[in-house]
């Protein structure tokens, strides 16, 4: 005896409001979790070798006021470079010397390998290597602004940085497929890709806004110190910012490109069905 056909019917609006409420959540999570991909690749590009000791070099000779130093010691550097022997750094906080050959290329000069010298041994050891620096705690909050910024761009913070860039990359890339899951025909990479961009777009937003904001405090600012920092920060954020921009505007071709194709698909199947 054979069985009765089965009767499918259609799904009711409580499943259809359902699966709305579920892709609206997706798509915010996947939001979200690229915003927080693309703060995170600019958080290991700061923090990468080369970047951070460039960036620390900087706010270092406004800490530790280098130039000054090598100006007052110059006369004792020039008669030490004499003898041809690495030249010990006589009342600077961290000990370093100096090649000779150096001194040649000036003050100037001295002072930015000084500070380079000095930013390497940060991003290696942390702001612990300026623990006995009198320069770096004159004042307080002097030696708490820099160890709580840009004295944390260190190779464990870099480690930090890139944990979180794994963790919330391949959170995106989970949540990516997940809504293509949830959804149809072109819109499988069109969705995803308007959920990326608008995560993106709104890091854009804030950065552009911090970044106006740290270069009119750096302006208002009189003490250089302060200023020196706020002028680093603006340059870092500026990292951030070009991320941002480049993940939106490749979210934008994608999700463009689905509309496109939708619309010529569209025009084109009524033919084919005609033909047909």
């Amino acid at each position: 005896m054979s069985s009765p056909p089965r009767v499918y019917e259609p799904a009711s609006a409580t499943d259809s409001g359902w699966r709305r409420s579920a892709i609206f959540i997706t798509l915010m999570l996947t939001a979200l979790a690229s915003a927080i991909a693309v703060v995170s690749l600019a958080m290991t590009q700061l923090t990468e070798r080369g970047t951070a000791q460039r960036l620390l070099a900087v706010a270092v000779d406004s800490l530790l006021e280098i130039d000054q130093f090598v100006s007052h010691a110059w006369p004792a550097l020039e008669f030490a470079a004499a003898d041809g022997e690495p030249i010990p750094l006589s009342g600077f906080p961290i000990g370093l010397q100096l090649d000779p050959a150096g001194i040649d290329d000036g003050p100037e000069a001295v002072s930015d390998d000084i500070a380079a010298a000095t930013a390497s041994l940060i991003y290696d050891g942390g702001f612990d290597v300026l623990a006995d620096a009198p320069q770096a705690f004159r004042l307080v909050s002097r030696g708490a602004a820099f160890d709580g910024t840009f004295g944390r761009m260190t190779r464990g913070g870099h480690s930090i940085a890139t944990i979180a860039l794994i963790v919330s990359g391949s959170l995106t890339l989970l949540l990516v497929l997940a809504a293509a899951a949830q959804v149809r025909g072109l819109a499988r990479f069109g969705a995803p890709a308007v959920a990326i961009g608008m995560g993106a777009a709104i890091v854009l937003l804030a950065a552009t806004l911090l970044q106006s904001s740290f270069e009119g405090r750096a302006g208002e600012t009189t003490d250089p110190f302060p200023a020196d920092l706020w002028w680093i920060a603006a340059d870092a954020i500026a990292i951030l910012s070009r991320n941002a921009a480049i993940v939106g505007v490749a979210a934008a071709v994608v999700a463009g490109s689905a509309l496109v194709g939708r619309a010529l698909l569209r025009v084109v199947e009524p033919g084919i069905d005609a033909r047909s």
